[in-house]
């Protein structure tokens, strides 16, 4: 049937190939991560630098404060000025003090109005004089008609000041500002000859300053947090609000100063958490950033959370430069490879072996069989004979018989067919045509079959390889899909509920819904699908709130979910549906499709109504009557457990309703009471029928005799579970 193959082994390159190309992408991956950690380390270096800026650029303006507040305490004018504020203001009644004292406070702003306005246009934004422990504040270069108030509990530094006689620095946060201040006691010799504190000179400022050295030294910008607690507790309220304190990242921290205007900052604020970092890297608004933070102690805060100095500057350029090496390195490898490809394939030209396969003839024909075995494949001779054929060729046509006779008409082609393939295949060319072949399953069908011809080593065709294709299961598959379609259509329309499918991208339009939707709401399928909205415009509106938020589909348990509404038909009634849906996620587990059924529910609605109005015709029947009614519950070993009670029963026996429900008669009655009712309760089980008879029971309402009747009850299975009573009470006198 078939002649044997001829196994010409030859070798291949591939193995060289694959070790070359393991090498490259090695060395690029060894050399990415190589150009990764020196951008980290290059990262760590500018932060570091950024860090060592922003503490020098803090320091030197303490330095600064210190220095100032050392001259102007040391200064004659301001010495004697606060010499005799200090006696005037006590002796004018203490506080501010009055007109002379009013007199003193502007020839003090007139003298250090060169100084202060120095301080000013360097960014410093507190210029202020104290007289006394207590910190009474005699002069503010700002709004100084605004405080006269004893700071000394919020100030410990000018506490400090006074109790030890020397200078003192430090962060403070106050009613208004806060930042870091240096504070110098002014003294002046007393009548006695020797020196005595008079008063205080005290220099603040903000991160102003500090962040625009960061900003003209290396492009970077500087805030400053304050410890959300301290920031509530210090902070008049209408002074956060009108500066604009707010809080920042987790809530930890008030930011403080001017307001943000910088993306890179604002984003790092934004990532500021209870704890920060001392340095860390973002990308933000299309660039890359590295940030750093320092803590700030406060003053009298020791065991309290210190504020913060954050800065942040670009890196943008080492990102860059990261990504431009890692794009080089990548060219280079890629480069690499394909020229050592391009060499390799020449010296196989050269040497006459195979490139990348190292397998013989009959291997690489069987290898081309299997990856086209959905289509039926057939390899043949030059005369017809069959070599090799693919399992789905056999389905077809079953295998081929060894007395087949040969020849192009068995195949049937014949007349300028025959001609057509003959002249394609003598000059090695491809053949493609129609034929009408006997099939396995009987019958003969149409196929489109396309011929190959294979050359042998001498470069002329050797073989030719068949592809055949079913053009009439083409049509058969069609037909059934169709019909498929149509029962499915069919059996839909057929249901009582409404199928409907959307795209969980798309929840405001209809991917299907089936036709019956007309029978049942009055609108058309092509309507609804063409529609937006659909859904949204035709809900009641006194549901429309409601139906909306349960057809969220994130807050539904187990992907599904079950609502009841209303929707306006388009004569404007209004039909109760049920909605059943189920979400359907892809592989991935990404919300894909929902698939939902709506269901006519006007019948359940009206018989939901007459039930509960039945209900409450019982409880009304039941809590209303005089006699006492009681449930009993038979527990299958026996056991009689109270269910439930009427208002009549719980005020005539003096047992609580809500005590005797699960109860027992052992756990309600005396011990003598018990045996008597259970037995009753068993007799009227044995019986089967309802009992009546006469008892005295001792209560906690008192001794009472009762006329009762027990009617057992039997559950779905036939056993009598529960005991229904009803007992009335009977007077002395009856």
């Amino acid at each position: 049937m078939s002649r044997p193959m001829v196994h010409t082994r030859r070798p291949g390159l591939r193995g060289v190939w694959l070790m070359v190309l393991a090498g490259w992408l090695a060395l690029g991956i060894f050399g990415g991560l190589a150009i990764q950690k020196e951008y980290e380390q290059a990262v760590v270096e500018r932060g570091d630098r950024l860090l060592e800026t922003a503490d020098y650029a803090l320091e030197s303006r303490k330095a600064e404060l210190a220095r100032i507040a050392r001259i102007l305490a040391l200064d004659e004018r301001v010495r004697d000025l606060l010499s005799r504020a200090k006696a005037m203001v006590a002796l004018e009644g203490g506080g501010g003090g009055g007109e002379e004292a009013a007199q003193l406070r502007r020839d003090l702003a007139h003298a250090v109005t060169p100084i202060a306005t120095e301080l000013i246009h360097g960014e410093d934004r507190v210029l202020q004089f104290h007289l006394g422990p207590d910190a009474i504040s005699f002069l503010r270069v700002h709004a100084p008609d605004r405080f006269g108030d004893e700071l000394a509990s919020l100030r410990p530094l000018l506490a400090n000041v006074y109790r030890r006689g020397e200078g003192a620095i430090g962060f403070e946060i106050g009613r208004v500002y806060s930042g870091f201040r240096a504070v110098e006691p002014v003294w002046a010799p007393n009548p006695a000859g020797s020196s005595r504190v008079v008063g205080t000179v005290e220099v603040g400022t903000g991160i102003a300053p500090i962040d625009s050295y960061l900003s003209s030294s290396r492009h970077a910008r500087a805030a400053l947090l304050l410890p959300a607690e301290l920031a509530e507790e210090n902070m008049w309220a209408e002074v956060r609000d009108k500066r604009d304190i707010a809080p920042v990242g987790s809530g930890e921290y008030y930011l403080d100063g001017p307001a943000v205007d910088h993306p890179g900052l604002s984003a790092a604020l934004g990532l500021i958490d209870a704890t920060p970092s001392a340095r860390w890297q973002f990308a933000a608004n299309g660039a890359h950033w590295v940030a750093v933070s320092r803590p700030v102690p406060v003053v009298g805060q020791d065991d309290g959370k210190a504020a913060r100095v954050v800065a942040v500057e670009s890196i943008t350029n080492l990102h860059a430069t990261m990504e431009s090496r890692l794009v080089t390195l990548a060219t280079a490898v890629i480069v690499a490879i394909a020229l050592t490809t391009l060499a390799l394939w020449l010296l196989s030209r050269w040497q006459r072996t195979r490139w990348m396969v190292v397998v013989d003839q009959a291997e690489a024909e069987r290898d081309a069989l299997f990856e086209l075995s959905p289509q039926p494949l057939e390899l043949t001779d030059m005369q017809g004979r069959s070599l090799l054929t693919n399992e789905a060729f056999r389905r077809t046509f079953g295998p081929r018989d060894a007395d087949e006779p040969l020849g192009w008409e068995s195949r049937g082609l014949t007349g300028l067919q025959l001609e057509a393939f003959e002249r394609a295949i003598a000059h090695g060319e491809r053949w493609n045509g129609a034929l009408k072949l006997p099939a396995l399953h009987g019958g003969a069908g149409w196929f489109r079959v396309q011929v190959v011809p294979i050359r042998d080593e001498s470069g002329g065709p050797g073989r030719l390889w068949w592809f055949f294709q079913d053009v009439d299961r083409e049509r058969r598959a069609a037909a059934v899909a169709q019909a498929e379609r149509d029962r499915l259509d069919a059996f839909l329309a057929a249901s009582p509920a409404v199928i409907y499918t959307y795209l969980a991208d798309m929840p405001d339009r209809l991917e299907y819904v089936s036709a019956n939707i007309e029978e049942i709401l009055g609108y058309t399928p092509d309507a609804l699908i063409d529609g937006p909205d659909w859904w949204e415009q035709t809900l009641h509106p006194a549901d429309r709130d409601r139906a909306l938020a349960e057809a969220d589909f994130s807050q539904w348990s187990n992907d599904s979910k079950r609502s009841r509404y209303r929707l306006l038909r388009p004569d404007g009634s209004a039909l109760w549906v049920t909605d059943h849906a189920r979400l359907l996620r892809d592989e991935s587990g990404r919300p894909e499709r929902v698939v939902g059924a709506l269901i006519d529910s006007r019948e359940t609605v009206a018989l939901e109504a007459k039930v509960a109005e039945s209900e409450r015709l019982y409880r009304s029947i039941v809590e209303g009557v005089e006699e006492a009614i009681f449930l009993v519950r038979v527990e299958p070993d026996g056991v009689f457990r109270y269910l439930a009670s009427n208002p009549s029963h719980e005020r005539a026996t003096g047992l609580a309703r809500e005590t005797l429900a699960g109860a027992t008669p052992e756990e309600m009655l005396s011990p003598e009471n018990a045996r008597h009712v259970e037995a009753q309760y068993r007799q009227c089980l044995e019986a089967g029928h309802a009992i009546r008879y006469r008892e005295t029971l001792d209560l906690p309402a008192g001794r009472t005799e009762w006329r009762t009747t027990l009617t057992p009850i039997r559950d779905e299975t036939g056993r009598f579970s529960l005991i229904a009573g009803v007992a009335a009470r009977i007077d002395p006198d009856d």
